[in-house]
């Protein structure tokens, strides 16, 4: 494993782009560090063998915690283009929640800036105009107050937070209201 992990630290720090990982490379690598704390602590320290086996604790860690390094803060920079979706990106399955999280929280804060610029408080803004891409079974708000069915391509007012939760799954569309 220790050369699996040197190979992917290497591909990673010489390539500008999220490097592919082998699907269960994440699992594999924590149990070989645990294999590995577990052969350190119980090794006696003098020995040659004790000492290889610390030694190797250490520069796996080292590389693992580089290769975790580089690759968020790749991921991260992927973050700010636009139009791969995280299946095209060669994120392990691991990232990806990560990847959508910092997604959700960046767009909150555009979604902040954007309130800001405008000079338009959030309260003030309640209604959405969207328009609905699929089929929609009816919806429930948080005042419990229902909307809907909709059918692809209708267009209705909703609440701002129902709104923009229809939107980033892709379910409805903002429309400019007239």
């Amino acid at each position: 494993m220790f050369e699996e992990l040197y190979e992917a630290w290497l591909r990673e720090s010489e390539n500008a782009e999220l490097q592919k990982l082998n699907h269960e490379f994440y699992k594999r690598l924590t149990e070989y560090l645990g294999r590995l704390r577990r052969e350190a602590e119980e090794a006696d320290r003098k020995s040659l063998t004790g000492r290889l086996k610390v030694r190797e604790l250490e520069k796996a860690q080292t590389l693992a915690s580089d290769l975790l390094r580089l690759r968020f803060k790749k991921i991260f920079s992927l973050l700010e283009a636009e139009g791969k979706p995280p299946a095209e990106l060669n994120l392990a399955e691991e990232e990806v929640a990560i990847y959508s999280g910092v997604k959700e929280a960046l767009q909150a804060a555009e979604n902040l800036r954007e309130t800001v610029l405008s000079g338009v408080r959030r309260e003030e803004e309640k209604m959405v105009l969207v328009r609905f891409l699929k089929d929609t079974p009816a919806l429930v708000d948080s005042n419990l107050k229902t909307y809907g069915p909709f059918k692809g391509e209708d267009v209705a007012y909703l609440p701002r937070e129902l709104a923009e939760g229809l939107i980033r799954h892709n379910i409805a569309k903002r429309v400019k209201a007239p």
